[in-house]
């Protein structure tokens, strides 16, 4: 095991503030992509996590950022098709773009990072004209969809092309991929070059806020530099010669935040948001994460303690999905192969063969589990932000045993 190239960040990305406080330090953990396959020798090379933030936007960083080319390979494994939630939610930014701007036929839509198409299939749906930039091999699943793609990382020249070839788009969308970003700047620079004055960019992400009121700690895994808060957004609405035009809080993730950027009629009725009372409780955001620090520690403690309990009473655990953030709880934790014996996904997973980073406790098919004579087991649920479509999927399939999320608001209550 070694420690992997990283770029050293000591200035805010978001408004360049020089004066940056270190409010969490999470330690070594493995890039959450990189999956070993099943036999293979080799060892995960770990970063550090240590999130810095800034009180001028109240924006979040990553002091420590690994390379986009290392987070985002041709082989990266995530496809949003396979996560129901995730497909709900593209369904649900859709329609408000509808409700909010009228009919999309004919519209010009950019995705970037649209991963396999899936949110370009609900504009397409809709008579949209789909384009998509992804950097990873999961754009050939948005190209066989019928989606005109891109295969690089946003840049300044790719903007160029893009427009050249396509015109300026009406909508450019990032849907739980702005924090992936590595090079703000850049990507805002690229912006400016693909927009007109009538260009909508929507942004939908996980909010800072609701990562401190949940304590989501896990959030803050590599493959998320920044995370952001409204004042982060209000800051780039300056550097792009635009303005806020709408914010919405869907809840899915455990409370996202979607920002309107552009220059029509300012529409805020979805949620009623008071922005001055977003404006205090963001101020509070720094107090915020003492707290964190210590509902970790909590957490640790009860979780090892329950997972200890069931070992001992059933012997190895199972578990079920395996989504990127879960990479810093098994860390966390200390599991591994001889107390979890395998994590199952769902069939077709290109994670299916390969072992849960950092650990040799593989990752198999549901079928494989739905197989098993047994049950009733208990099961550790790793993709705890999703509880209710785990659960509904297990007991589809008749799978009746007990059923534990890794990380639950119940934790940070005990002691």
């Amino acid at each position: 095991m070694g420690i992997g190239r990283y770029n050293e960040i000591t200035a805010c990305e978001v408004c360049g503030n020089g004066t940056l406080e270190s409010v969490l330090d999470l330690g070594l953990h493995p890039m959450c992509d990189d999956l070993v396959g099943i036999n293979e020798a080799r060892v995960c090379a770990e970063y550090p996590i240590e999130i810095l933030y800034c009180k001028i936007c109240n924006t979040a960083h990553q002091r420590f950022q690994v390379p986009k080319e290392d987070l985002f390979p041709a082989t990266y494994h995530y496809r949003s098709r396979f996560t129901a939630d995730v497909l709900n939610g593209m369904r649900g930014l859709v329609e408000s773009c509808s409700s909010r701007f009228g009919a999309l036929a004919g519209k010009k839509v950019l995705d970037i990072g649209c991963n396999d198409g899936s949110l370009l299939d609900f504009f397409s749906e809709q008579g949209a004209i789909t384009i998509g930039i992804e950097p990873t091999g999961a754009c050939t699943d948005a190209v066989a969809k019928g989606h005109f793609s891109y295969n690089g990382f946003l840049s300044e020249s790719l903007a160029v092309e893009l427009v050249d070839a396509h015109g300026k788009p009406d909508f450019i969308t990032f849907t739980n991929v702005f924090a992936h970003i590595e090079n703000l700047q850049e990507v805002l620079r690229a912006l400016k070059i693909m927009m007109s004055e009538t260009t909508v960019i929507i942004i939908e992400n996980h909010y800072l806020g609701s990562v401190l009121e949940g304590s989501q700690f896990d959030t803050f895994y590599h493959e998320h530099p920044r995370t952001y808060s409204y004042g982060s957004f209000a800051k780039m609405a300056q550097t792009l010669n635009t303005q806020i035009s709408g914010v919405e809080f869907p809840a899915r993730y455990g409370g996202n935040i979607r920002i309107f950027f552009g220059n029509f009629e300012h529409n805020n009725s979805a949620g009623l948001v008071d922005l001055d009372a977003l404006a205090v409780r963001e101020s509070k955001f720094i107090n915020d994460f003492s707290l964190m620090r210590e509902n970790i520690k909590t957490w640790i403690n009860v979780k090892r303690g329950y997972i200890q309990t069931q070992f001992d009473k059933h012997g190895k655990l199972r578990a079920k999905a395996f989504p990127g953030r879960a990479a810093i709880l098994v860390k966390l934790l200390n599991l591994n192969e001889s107390i979890i014996s395998a994590v199952y996904e769902k069939p077709g997973s290109l994670k299916v063969g390969n072992y849960l980073p950092g650990t040799r406790i593989p990752i198999c098919s549901d079928d494989e589990l739905f197989r098993l004579q047994d049950h009733s087991s208990p099961l550790i649920n790793l993709a705890w932000h999703i509880p209710q479509e785990i659960r509904r999927y297990l007991i589809e399939h008749a799978y009746v045993g007990e059923v534990a999320d890794i990380l639950c608001p119940d934790d940070f209550l005990k002691k």
